[in-house]
């Protein structure tokens, strides 16, 4: 994929396209807070803070599903720390 690829996070005015994507790539949507992919202003890729990813299947989105994982992997490290080590003992709310 060569194209301009924009991520962010969605708000509730891109609940409907998520659960298109989901829809076209067979699987269920995220829930909760989702990071987006974007190529040139497209939908390719999304994947829940727990994980779950929905991509084009009509398109090569392996490397963009790639940056996504790395970007969430990070905001739960970073959680983490923000928490210090009395956060990490008490259960995630």
């Amino acid at each position: 994929m060569n194209d301009r690829i924009t991520i962010k996070l969605s708000t509730d005015a891109d609940r409907q396209r998520i659960h298109d994507l989901a829809e076209l790539d067979g699987k269920r949507a995220p829930n909760g807070d989702v990071l987006l992919a974007e190529a040139n202003g497209r939908l390719v890729a999304a994947i829940g803070m727990d994980g779950t990813v929905v991509a084009d299947p009509f398109e090569r989105t392996a490397s963009v599903v790639g940056v996504l994982r790395r970007q969430i992997a990070g905001e739960r490290t970073r959680a983490t720390r923000r928490r210090g080590w009395l956060g990490r003992l008490l259960p995630a709310s």
